[in-house]
């Protein structure tokens, strides 16, 4: 107990997280959580983290890194652009490669021995553990109603859609803590939302397609105004579960349907979990999976079975 609270008292900024104008928003620390700016200004002022001051401004309160002799501990040495993350959400071997970002690489292995401490029962993904069996069951548990709702509605396997939702769960995991406000910022580049990760423009194209429309009594959302209302607007829908999940289970569909003059994929895991990542592509009668649409069909698809049939 005494160690923990040790810890508690001095973490240490491992990662700085910017937005698209390089403005530090986020601080990730040693303890495995991460801070929006103003929650990590009160901890410093707290004396909860350690390298950091504030600095007074004209235009408020900033965070600064004490001076020293050691350079890869300040703030502009542990930043990486929200662009980046995003980017890695879908590659985790992106930033975490041996040429990638020192900062992330630290992050998300502190993130994966915490993982570890929690469970024997972890989900690796392109080789890193990002979170716990029990952690998944717990979150899709939550949402079985929505899943086997959505399912129906669409026509589509419910575990395949399930197993989906594992894979975008256990993605976004080292992110929970912060995902809501990366979003926000980072809506200008088509960002992936909600707990099924449709991006805001396969959002778009889900209602002008007739696909589904979370509120057609909403004119912004009309499927011939949709092209011009704002991402931010969209999100405020498309960041809903009870939405998400059903435009999860809309691109699915689409998927299907686009690929059903080839070949009916609609009992083909591997290949929508492919595509569901990667877009509809170019249909043909014997199409590929990659690795990640094979763990979807392997390991997430029994899993969803086994939760969602619990």
């Amino acid at each position: 107990m005494l160690e923990e609270c040790v810890r508690i008292f001095y973490m240490r900024v491992v990662l700085v997280i910017t937005d698209t104008k390089g403005k530090n928003l986020i601080f990730s620390t040693d303890s495995g959580k991460a801070y929006y700016v103003d929650k990590a200004i009160n901890l410093v002022k707290q004396n909860k983290i350690k390298s950091l001051h504030l600095v007074k401004t004209r235009h408020g309160v900033h965070l600064r890194s004490n001076p020293n002799d050691i350079d890869n501990d300040n703030l502009d040495a542990l930043s990486i652009s929200s662009h980046k993350l995003f980017l890695s959400i879908n590659n985790i071997k992106y930033l975490a490669s041996k040429d990638g970002v020192d900062a992330y690489k630290k992050y998300i292995t502190l993130h994966g021995r915490s993982i570890k401490e929690k469970s024997k029962n972890v989900i690796y993904i392109d080789g890193f553990p990002l979170i716990t069996r029990e952690q998944i069951a717990t979150k899709l548990t939550s949402h079985k109603r929505t899943i086997f709702a959505a399912a129906k509605e669409f026509s589509i396997d419910p575990y395949i859609l399930g197993a989906i939702i594992i894979d975008e769960i256990a993605r976004i995991h080292p992110w929970e803590d912060v995902r809501d406000k990366l979003f926000a910022v980072h809506l200008g580049i088509n960002a992936s939302v909600g707990i099924a990760q449709v991006t805001i423009n396969t959002t778009r194209e889900l209602i002008r397609k007739r696909y589904y429309n979370p509120n057609s009594n909403d004119k912004k959302m009309h499927k011939d105004k949709i092209m011009k209302t704002s991402k931010a607007y969209i999100y405020t829908y498309a960041v809903q579960p009870r939405h998400s999940i059903r435009f999860g289970a809309a691109r699915i569909k689409q998927i299907i349907d686009h690929w059903s003059h080839k070949t009916d994929l609609s009992k083909r895991p591997e290949i929508i979990g492919t595509l569901y990542s990667q877009g509809l592509g170019i249909p043909k009668s014997n199409p590929g999976s990659n690795s990640r649409g094979l763990q979807i069909a392997q390991e997430f698809y029994p899993l969803a079975k086994r939760i969602l049939e619990s």
